[in-house]
């Protein structure tokens, strides 16, 4: 870029940089309130404005996303003060609640009455019982199919963790697992893996679940064989230093397989707690969805009528986003409490890997 084009490019993003928080600060200096009334009255001549075409803005796809250190995230509550810890590769979490955070103090900057309620956060405020967050289930049922047997290799009664659950299926690891199995023709009398990159599996199956790779060298601990085990598989002990490496990735499948769930929580809280978030708006609480959430806030309270969300910042019609606006500003809801996102319930149905 030449030096006149960045000059005039640098005015041109400062210009526009100055209108914002000029709107902005005269909004907040005018004491804008928007009452129940006057949103209701916004989003019904959004309703019943025509539809502007979409337009999509794509962003440069010549570079590669560098993947950040796993992190723990530690969560300091506002109302006691207590600390709650995240799992690793919680980073994300940090950042996205940033990110509402202002969100927050620029939307009340043009009136709006919002408040981020973080409470679910919390360990000492809220148990993931009471938030319906299931953390641990135990294997309750078979698969039925061939295939599906060749594939899962559970045993009724496994415990497994919880990373993620809903009405249909839940995403889960095993907990702390410390019997794998390896191919007998990798593995030596004495333990030594003989192959390149052998992996070990959760399942004496080719296509069972992958823990990692295992370096030719290495001794690991041969377990006794226990009656049914397949000759040609051996059962290993899962070395510390590995599975800590396998847990930090957080390796995990889908699974309809479940039942008799636990909302107790180890030492790191669940990632589910985060999905319970919700804004306060002039005293009606909706979950939060997404940060999305704020832009097209903000593009509604500006008048605009388009609005830029996503990874890719595509710009879409403000009125494509009339039912979200309206769940988050629409009339009070019946029940304010932390009612759960979904109820996994506890009745053994298929498996879907």
């Amino acid at each position: 870029m030449s030096s006149l084009r960045f000059f005039w490019y640098n005015v041109r993003m400062k210009t526009q940089i100055g209108v914002g928080v000029a709107v902005l600060s005269a909004l907040a200096a005018e004491g804008k309130d928007f009452d129940r009334d006057e949103l209701n009255a916004m989003l019904d001549k959004l309703a019943a404005s025509p539809v502007p075409r979409n337009t999509k803005i794509f962003g440069a796809t010549c570079y590669v996303v560098a993947a950040p250190r796993p992190e723990v995230f530690e969560y300091v509550c506002k109302k006691c003060g207590t600390h709650t810890t995240y799992p690793l590769s919680s980073r994300q979490i940090g950042n996205a609640l940033a990110r509402y955070r202002d969100g927050v103090a620029s939307l009340r900057a043009l009136g709006l009455d919002i408040e981020l309620d973080e409470s679910p956060l919390c360990r000492k405020c809220h148990s993931a019982k009471e938030l319906n967050i299931p953390t641990r289930a135990k294997i309750v049922a078979e698969p039925t199919r061939e295939d599906e047997k060749a594939q899962f290799h559970w045993k009724i009664g496994d415990a497994v963790a919880i990373k993620s659950c809903d009405k249909i299926f839940c995403r889960v690891s095993p907990i702390k697992p410390d019997e794998w199995w390896m191919s007998a023709k990798d593995i030596s009398d004495k333990g030594e893996v003989l192959g390149e990159h052998v992996t070990i599996r959760y399942s004496p199956s080719p296509d069972g679940i992958e823990g990692t790779w295992i370096g030719k060298g290495i001794v690991l601990d041969r377990l006794p064989a226990r009656p049914g085990d397949p000759e040609d598989w051996v059962r290993v002990q899962f070395p510390d230093e590995i599975r800590r490496r396998w847990e930090d990735r957080g390796t995990s499948f889908r699974t309809r397989l479940l039942g008799d769930f636990s909302y107790e929580e180890d030492d790191d809280a669940s990632f589910g707690r985060f999905e319970r978030l919700a804004w306060v708006i002039n005293g009606k609480r909706t979950f939060v969805r997404s940060t999305d959430d704020i832009d097209i806030l903000k593009a509604f309270l500006l008048g605009k009528e388009d609005v830029e969300i996503g990874f890719r910042h595509e710009k879409e019609a403000l009125r494509s986003q009339l039912r979200r606006l309206r769940e988050l500003l629409g009339p009070v809801s019946e029940s304010d409490g932390l009612a759960p996102l979904d109820d996994p319930g506890d009745v053994p149905v298929e498996v879907d890997i």
